[in-house]
């Protein structure tokens, strides 16, 4: 109803109110239940207004119809509406009326279960014959258009599962959720078995992981792993300083946290020399050690200097700074120098550099040079001392006052196994080299060596049971990659007499007294089955 007030200087106020809809009775109550028909009368406390409702669900509008007494025989929501005549009305005011309630739904497992394992069985059970059956799985709440319940379900993870029930003569039911929580199982964080520092040229990394059945993938540079990363399948070796990244994977399981573990490459002396896995050692008078320094004409670009000595007489008539190796002969050893200091040739009675063999000096140099390959045989079995020094005396010094020495080499003489009358017991051979059967990826490798006569040769090492004669030796063939490699995944170990598949290509078995190499172990032998076997190695010369 609208109201107007006028007040001295013309200012007018209005009103607008509109009727409390607590003044309107609409009886029965609602949420009435009844059986048959029922009568609905309607009343306002307000003087002056129509009644106006609706049983559509719509709102009543001042074109709706007027309230007379009425009844209803089936369920229905009524909405009325006090109207004035200027327009003005009440709130809405709703009474719905049914046959009866629906029972509340029943989920099964019940809300705040926790479940560990994917499949989690989810059943509804509608608890009365009236109605429908609705459930969400999206934590929204059910409506008429949700899916109808028909049978059992699952889910894989966390779900909240609202159900309830929807009838067309009764009242619906209660919203009843069910908060289900998955918990996974977390994957074990892989360790990480590896040097965190190393010498030479290459060391290896193991990873391993406590979950059975759990796949580990891992990255070098740094970067996180993830489902594209390097799967691991085996101990590897790494060339340089990495950091090693690694997490494991198992289906219906949490991801691992990521393992991390860093690796330097330090350097040594056969880095700078060509040869990182060979040992040198240096040193000097008054501690003065030859060291590394950058030389683009140097074999490998850089090279080993001999120490700052200076001129002194406190060591005789001669300083030194000394590097040195050891080798196994008979062989051949060859290397580059250069020098910068007196020319001293031939007397070598001044500032000059030596080079020896077990302390007998086999070449010298001095004087400005460029580099310089020398190759020196070295006679004899067993180990030899090689040395690289230079000298000076305490007077005269010229140029630079020193050597450098670089790209150093070793070719043995000896063949590249000692044969035995007897093959060699598993027991000695994992005592000589227990690592060696990691070494299975180096067989690629010797594949590309170059065997004596000049023809390429590759190798490997298998086992069996004495065998005696190439008829006896259980390989049957051994087929070749395009790159000329062996494809040693795909042996074949039957019939027991040898076959090659490469034309004229010889093949030599040895029984092997030391190990110079690799093999792949036989998996599920017992210790005592082992204990028994005998390893011998396959030389392969290829045309």
């Amino acid at each position: 109803m609208l109201t107007s007030y006028s007040f001295p200087g013309d200012v007018v106020l209005h009103a607008e109110w509109v009727i409390d809809p607590d003044r309107m009775i609409i009886t029965p109550a609602d949420g009435t239940i009844f059986e048959g028909s029922l009568t609905i009368a309607m009343s306002s406390s307000v003087e002056g207004t129509t009644i106006r409702y609706t049983v559509d669900g719509s709102d009543p509008t001042i074109d709706s119809p007027a309230y007379q007494k009425f009844k209803i025989t089936k369920k229905t929501t009524i909405k009325a509406v006090a109207f004035y005549d200027d327009g003005n009305h009440s709130d809405v005011f709703t009474a719905s009326y049914a046959f009866g309630r629906c029972a509340d739904p029943v989920v099964s497992p019940e809300d705040g279960t926790v479940f560990e394992h994917s499949g989690q069985i989810v059943t509804i059970d509608k608890n009365g014959e009236e109605g429908v059956l609705r459930y969400t799985t999206d934590g929204t709440d059910p409506t008429r258009e949700s899916p109808a319940y028909e049978e059992p379900f699952t889910v894989d993870d966390s779900t909240v599962v609202k159900a309830k029930v929807f009838s067309d003569e009764f009242f619906d039911s209660s919203v009843v959720m069910a908060s289900l929580t998955r918990v996974r199982e977390g994957v074990t964080t892989p360790a990480i078995d590896a040097a965190s520092s190393f010498t030479g040229s290459k060391t290896k990394v193991s990873i391993s992981c406590a979950t059975e059945g759990a796949v580990v993938r891992y990255t070098l540079d740094g970067n996180e792993p993830n489902s594209h990363s390097t799967k691991y399948t085996g101990p590897f070796y790494v060339t340089d300083s990495c950091t090693v990244k690694a997490y494991a994977v198992k289906p219906d399981c949490l991801n691992s946290e990521v393992a991390t573990f860093a690796i330097e490459k330090v350097w040594c002396i056969g880095d700078t020399m060509g040869k990182p896995d060979h040992g040198f050692t240096t040193g000097g008078d008054g501690d003065k050690a030859f060291y590394r320094v950058a030389d683009a004409s140097a074999p490998n670009g850089e090279a080993m200097h001999s120490g700052d000595i200076g001129n002194s007489s406190a060591y005789g008539s001669f300083t030194r700074t000394v590097l040195s190796t050891t080798v196994t002969g008979p062989g051949t050893a060859s290397f580059a120098w250069r020098a910068s200091c007196e020319d001293d040739a031939p007397d070598y009675e001044w500032d000059h550099g030596e080079f020896a063999v077990d302390g007998v000096v086999k070449a010298y140099i001095s004087g400005e040079t460029g580099w310089t390959n020398v190759s020196v045989a070295v006679t004899g079995p067993g180990e030899h001392t090689l040395t690289w020094t230079y000298l000076k005396d305490d007077t005269e010094s010229e140029g630079e006052d020193c050597i450098w020495v670089g790209g150093f080499g070793w070719e043995s003489a000896e063949p590249y196994t000692h044969t035995t009358e007897v093959p060699v017991p598993y027991a000695w051979l994992t005592a000589h080299d227990p690592d060696v059967v990691d070494e299975y990826e180096a067989y690629e490798a010797s594949a590309k060596k170059t065997a004596a006569n000049g023809r390429k040769v590759w190798e490997c090492y298998v086992v069996g049971l004495d065998p005696q004669t190439m008829d006896e030796f259980k390989i049957s063939a051994f087929p070749m990659k395009a790159d000329g490699t062996p494809d040693l995944e795909n042996i074949a170990v039957d019939p027991p007499k040898a076959q090659w598949n490469v034309p004229g290509a010889r093949a030599v078995v040895y029984g092997a007294a030391t190990l110079d190499g690799e093999w792949k172990s036989v998996e599920g032998a017992t210790a005592e089955e082992k204990a028994a076997m005998r390893f011998f190695k396959v030389v392969v010369e290829v045309p």
